[in-house]
């Protein structure tokens, strides 16, 4: 379990080369993140989550947290929170859908395939660095997440 004051690693699913920076750029303002890794399609990360793929012989990656695209290449984000949370290993890690999407369908299919939250991304810096300081307080104060 995490508590108040302990960091949290994140694996951002995002293709989007934009949003990644701004992503990075704002959790570097923050010091409640301990790592940011970086997965570009769905494929990329489950070969991260598991130690296999292109990452067959590296240990397995176990992130507090995973934010994930709905749109992505080779494996939107929906399929992958399907397998994410059929994996007996992978399914207590919360995934947090952070994607431009704001469509009641891809809301609906999210929490129906064990999405822990869904967050319209921000469009400017500023707004993401206060979506940032929003996820802190609750993710690392208010919730408590078991690993």
């Amino acid at each position: 379990m995490t508590s108040e004051g302990e960091k949290l690693s994140v694996l951002l699913v995002e293709d989007n080369e934009d949003d990644i920076l701004i992503s990075r750029q704002a959790f570097k303002e923050f010091k409640f993140i301990s790592a940011v890794h970086i997965a570009r399609d769905g494929q990329e990360a489950l070969d991260l989550l598991s130690g296999s793929g292109s990452r067959a012989g590296q240990k397995p990656l176990r992130p507090s947290i995973i934010l994930l695209d709905i749109t992505l290449p080779l494996m939107d984000g929906i399929a992958l929170l399907k397998r994410l949370k059929a994996d007996p290993l992978l399914r207590r890690i919360p995934v947090v859908m952070l994607t431009t999407s704001s469509r009641r369908e891809d809301i609906a299919r999210s929490y129906e395939n064990g999405a822990a939250s869904y967050i319209t991304k921000p469009a400017s810096l500023e707004e993401f660095l206060e979506l940032a300081r929003k996820f802190e307080q609750y993710w690392v104060s208010v919730s408590k997440l078991a690993l």
